[in-house]
């Protein structure tokens, strides 16, 4: 999960925001995974996307936990068929979110 952030943080820098919001995802999804084994729920799923979705549907979560979770699986938008794409959550910072919840469900983790 370090890693991932890590490589979200680094193709930031590198002008690629598509493929930060993929890392700050993934890193996300095996937190969660990893916290719901810690407490013997497997959904025999890879995808860290399913385990995001899971986790925000099926769990009450205290306000901040909620829209971290909202925000990680909102997708980009068009307003048109011919308009381009684009993220909406223009105030959210996906990478700096993912960490807290990283943190928030497993503490401190060391690489």
């Amino acid at each position: 999960m370090i890693r991932e952030l890590a490589m979200a943080r680094e193709a930031r820098k590198h002008g690629n925001e598509g493929l930060a919001r993929v890392c700050a995802r993934r890193a996300s999804g095996w937190a969660i995974q990893q916290y719901l084994l810690n407490d013997n729920v497997d959904l025999e799923t890879p995808s860290a996307f399913e385990y995001i979705k899971h986790f925000r549907e099926n769990a009450k979560h205290e306000p901040k936990m909620q829209a971290v979770l909202d925000h990680l699986v909102q997708r980009k938008v068009k307003d048109s068929l011919d308009g381009d794409s684009y993220w909406p959550l223009k105030d959210v910072d996906l990478i700096d979110e993912a960490e807290w919840l990283v943190h928030e469900l497993l503490g401190d983790l060391k690489e």
